[in-house]
């Protein structure tokens, strides 16, 4: 695993500029990217897309440059 949290804020009740916020510092990449490598990340619920795409502009920023997203659930 690549992508790390740096901590365990909470988003559930917080509203759609909270949620963006504390997500924009919420990840950092552990290693160094191979940028012919495909990334798959993944996440439990998609409620304002931050964290996902949060999580998506650090990878890109580390040199990843083929990502694909799963989700399992979307709220809303």
């Amino acid at each position: 695993m690549v992508l790390r949290r740096r901590n365990n804020t909470v988003q559930v009740g917080a509203d759609v500029d909270k949620r963006r916020k504390q997500a924009s510092s919420a990840y950092f990449v552990k290693d160094s990217l191979n940028t012919k490598m495909e990334y798959l990340l993944i996440d439990d619920v998609w409620t304002t897309g931050s964290s996902m795409m949060a999580a998506c502009r650090e990878m890109r920023e580390a040199g990843a440059k083929n990502m694909s997203v799963v989700l399992v659930a979307r709220s809303g």
